[in-house]
């Protein structure tokens, strides 16, 4: 039995700690209060009531995903609200023109990305390397200039066809590899395809389906496309990242069995034999002709962005798994996508092409709406110098959560947002797109990649909802994840019923 006057020592030893954690806490808010004024004049951002070490990270608690809590606290403290999460200071925008001015308007404010620790391990030590991770340079301006042409192909050039020629193939293949009778498993075909459709055109390699390597590379891609969607309190408290160590560890292993298979498998001599009198054939042909005529980076650097590329076929495929789990409770919607594709190519007895587009809006908006519903949030922005959102002071080197997710969800923007009904997208048989609709970011720093998701996911959709209709699968739950575009890698198995009358002569 512990002695009495012991237990009295313990008690009053807890008693001053938590009057000390009181006290604390209290400062800290009352500090905070003070603040409500910069120097320079300009009100500071309101901020919750905040506690020790964790600031406002309890906050986030008790939701699917961060961004409903950003929701939750911008209807009670106002669109533009402090957070400290852990050590890092943030600030939470909400409302549409607000986001507006963080992207556009002030966007070159607003151009840096967080220096999470998880990301720059990634990237070999350093977030630069990153495409979409790292701060804006002009090393990431010409990046972004160089990869134009091959993910904004323009309608009616080479690249434009040879881009349909790739995917009406790829969905071909598709066609052929689906079981009618059984339920499948369809991730790996998805994935299979768009890798082999981003490796053709950008790379001008094509790859089996039973290939080893190849297939080794896909599943190294879907990992990695899935961690760096995951959040981690590690992000936001340091000292918690030991605990990830292990994981950290696997995932640099998978970065570098990727470089091993591009320089081997994709590369291979080109770096060595191409001719710098020649036009560039393809975006690596594109890298290899700047490293060696410009001083602007180097190879390494080079690298780091063509597999950043490749492995954008890694967010086509995990989103077009999503499209697909809605697809398969939306008999109405796959009816509808069914009949327009019958009215546009069915008396020409040929594939969907993406040459298509302008004449199915439906499809195109079953695309908008499936990325409404997903609600993927933008990459957070960092300040890099002090600036000001809605008259707020913005301090430097703070975290900026666009809450993209209130603009996709909410009840005051659309009519039963919670229900998939792609004809919100349809006016006068035209496809339209709100103004708060911002599921790519906007400004300088907008989704590189976000046409190529529009062009391989109307491929493909089109492509198989030409040839099947999908059904559920015997107790199979369809529950789509919003949030982030990655899921797991055994997800989802589908039922696809063979449609009679198709317009492919394969």
């Amino acid at each position: 039995m512990v002695p009495f006057f012991l237990f009295s020592q313990y008690s009053i030893i807890l008693i001053i700690l938590l009057v000390i954690l009181i006290v604390l806490v209290l400062y800290e808010n009352w500090k905070t209060k003070q603040e409500k004024t910069s120097d320079d004049g300009l009100p500071q951002p309101p901020m919750p009531f905040k506690l020790p070490l964790l600031g406002h990270l309890h906050l986030m608690g008790g939701h699917e995903v961060p961004y409903q809590a950003f929701t939750e606290i911008g209807r009670k403290y106002g669109n533009v609200v402090r957070l400290q999460l852990g050590n890092v200071k943030c600030v939470v925008v909400n409302d549409q023109k607000n986001i507006r001015e963080a992207l556009v308007t002030k966007g070159h404010h607003f151009d840096s990305r967080p220096n999470f620790e998880r990301y720059e391990q990634l990237f070999s030590g350093n977030k630069q390397n990153s495409l979409a991770f790292c701060d804006w340079s002009d090393v990431q301006r010409t990046r972004r200039e160089m990869l134009r042409a091959y993910t904004f192909p323009r309608a009616l050039t080479n690249k434009f066809y040879n881009l349909d020629f790739i995917i009406q193939e790829g969905v071909c293949q598709m066609v052929s590899e689906i079981n009618t009778e059984k339920a499948i498993s369809l991730k790996p075909i998805i994935l299979r395809q768009c890798a082999n459709i981003f490796t053709k055109h950008f790379c001008t390699k094509q790859f089996s389906s039973t290939n080893e390597k190849f297939l080794k590379m896909i599943g190294d891609f879907d990992d990695i496309f899935y961690e760096v969607n995951q959040g981690y309190a590690a992000d936001f408290l340091p000292f918690l990242m030991p605990l990830h160590r292990r994981n950290l560890k696997r995932i640099s292993n998978l970065t570098h069995n990727i470089r091993t298979f591009v320089l081997q498998d994709i590369i291979q001599d080109r770096y060595e034999t191409f001719n710098l009198e020649d036009s560039p054939n393809d975006y690596v042909e594109c890298l290899i002709k700047h490293v060696k005529t410009e001083a602007e980076f180097d190879w390494e650097t080079a690298l780091f962005a063509l597999e950043d590329i490749i492995g954008g076929h890694s967010a086509v495929g995990n989103f077009l798994m999503k499209l697909f789990g809605f697809l398969v409770r939306e008999s109405e919607v796959q009816r509808k996508i069914q009949e327009e594709i019958e009215g546009v190519v069915g008396a020409e007895g040929r594939n969907v092409g993406i040459g298509d587009r302008n004449r199915m809006p439906y499809i195109e908006a079953t695309i908008f709406e499936a990325i409404r519903l997903i609600a993927s949030p933008i990459v957070p922005r960092v300040a890099n110098q002090d600036s000001s959102i809605d008259g707020f002071k913005i301090e430097k080197d703070s975290v900026l959560f666009l809450n993209n997710y209130d603009l996709s969800m909410s009840d005051k923007l659309w009519e039963s947002p919670e229900k998939f009904m792609p004809e919100r997208f349809i006016k006068n048989g035209h496809v339209i797109k709100p103004d708060h609709f911002l599921p790519f970011g906007g400004g300088r720093r907008s989704c590189m990649g976000y046409k190529m998701v529009q062009l391989i996911s109307f491929g493909i959709i089109g492509g198989l909802l030409q040839h099947f209709t999908l059904v559920p699968s015997i107790n199979e739950s369809y529950n789509v994840p919003i949030g982030s575009l990655a899921l797991p890698k055994d997800t989802f198995k589908f039922n696809f019923v063979r449609r009679e009358r198709v317009f492919s002569n394969n």
